[in-house]
């Protein structure tokens, strides 16, 4: 697959074909079919996501730059699969566990090594006029990119992540000197953000490793126009979690996610946000940033509304029926919480005046994320799963209550959890900004 470059004049032949496995491969997995060829201990999507990264990176590489969908190709077939076969040749692996998946120091040591290697040797090969060190400038960024990429993968998705990122990566310190040192210095702040977190009990490990991914991504891409809108949802929203523990503490068996965020609630909130930034360095449009910050300010208003709302004296109200509901229950409004919803969207929109202070903007993003915030409590009390514990009654949003017993789905969907509705809100205020922006 890496070097069909070198074989084929067309890129038509290898869209339609890896365009077909993938479709193929996709139906004999919900099929139960092709065992032989899908089969194994665990629930995997690899060979769907490799057709689809190889038909990404041709469609967007072939033209342009065919060495970097080589050597993206290669990283995925040769670092990837020694990665896994050091990882289970060691008598004593220290493992860890990011993505839900357990993987090893050693195999993760040997995938940069064999990345940094791969990279530089192609490198070496199709572009001699490159500086020797800004090659090995190129090695390392890549090779950690796509060592992070292997280690919070999940069900084969390292098949889709590793070349992908492996090709970002290359491409922007390939084709944009201006952004080498922007890129670096982001991939430490991200570094340094994440790990404090960590030791502060902010995130979880996963979450931890998560935000590094998309704190490179908005540091090192977008610059401060959209880093520190994020930076301060993120200090902010962390802190008043933290606040007002022992009252919080009365609520710790309804929701289903503890103030420790995770891989996933990091995803849910930022990961909309950091495709738009990713979108902004392939279309650069000055739009980009009014959608960055509706994302943003739609994750701030629902967070603020939950953190300071819950301090409420009076019941929250049903948002569809009206009627008054317990504290914490999905889909309930009260006026402290929307009042917070309201400051911390608009806390965000304030960061356009770093552009320039256009209040008629502020105004729309501001309601752009309370809008957000709205749509995320329809969705909280229509199809997020809501459970009943069988011993002690309470409606809650976890699947295990009372001693780890299973609790009975009552309301919504078992599939919708806070996660999935938290991205459904963003992806929400994202749409009505953009409808506001069309007219």
């Amino acid at each position: 697959i890496a070097i069909t470059p070198l074989f084929f004049s067309s890129s038509l032949p290898l869209l339609v074909i890896a365009g077909t496995f993938a479709v193929v491969n996709f139906i004999a997995i919900k099929t139960g079919k092709l065992t032989s060829y899908n089969g194994s201990k665990r629930l995997s999507y690899g060979t769907v996501y490799y057709p689809v990264a190889f038909f990404i990176l041709t469609a967007l590489l072939w033209q342009q730059s065919q060495l970097i969908l080589i050597a993206s190709m290669l990283v995925l077939a040769l670092g990837d699969a020694i990665a896994a076969i050091v990882g289970k040749a060691m008598v004593r692996p220290y493992n860890y566990r990011i993505g839900g998946e357990q993987k090893s120091i050693q195999g993760s040591i040997a995938m940069f090594f064999v990345t940094a290697v791969l990279i530089g040797i192609v490198l070496w090969r199709f572009e001699p006029a490159l500086e020797k060190g800004i090659l090995m400038w190129v090695v390392l960024i890549a090779g950690i990119v796509a060592t992070v990429a292997e280690s919070i993968s999940y069900r084969g998705s390292d098949n889709l992540t590793v070349p992908l990122s492996t090709a970002f990566s290359m491409h922007l310190m390939i084709y944009h000197p201006e952004l080498r040192l922007s890129f670096s210095v982001g991939m430490l702040i991200a570094f340094g953000i994440a790990f404090a977190s960590l030791r502060m009990r902010f995130l979880t490990t996963n979450g931890a490793m998560a935000t590094f991914v998309l704190g490179t991504v908005v540091f090192g891409v977008g610059g401060c126009l959209y880093a520190l809108p994020i930076l301060s949802f993120f200090i902010l929203s962390s802190l008043l979690s933290k606040t007002g523990r022992h009252w919080k503490n009365r609520f710790k068996d309804t929701f289903e996610k503890s103030s420790q965020r995770d891989m996933w609630q990091v995803w849910a909130n930022g990961g909309l946000a950091g495709l738009i930034v990713l979108l902004h360095y392939l279309l650069p449009r000055p739009w980009w940033h009014y959608l960055f910050l509706a994302a943003v300010a739609a994750a701030t208003a629902d967070t603020w509304a939950t953190e300071i709302g819950i301090f409420s004296k009076s019941k929250p109200r049903h948002i569809l029926n009206w009627q008054a509901i317990e504290p914490g229950t999905s889909g309930g409004v009260s006026l402290l919480g929307s009042t917070g919803a309201v400051a911390g969207s608009f806390v965000i929109a304030l960061h356009l005046g770093m552009a320039g202070f256009h209040w008629n903007l502020i105004g729309l993003i501001t309601a752009a994320g309370f809008i957000g915030s709205m749509i995320d409590s329809i969705l909280g009390a229509t199809i997020q799963a809501q459970y009943q514990c069988p011993a002690c009654k309470k409606i809650t949003e976890k699947r295990r209550h009372c001693h780890d017993v299973n609790t009975v789905l009552i309301a919504g969907h078992r599939r919708i959890n806070n996660d999935v509705v938290n991205m459904f809100c963003t992806l929400g205020s994202v749409f009505v900004m953009g409808v506001f922006l069309l007219m």
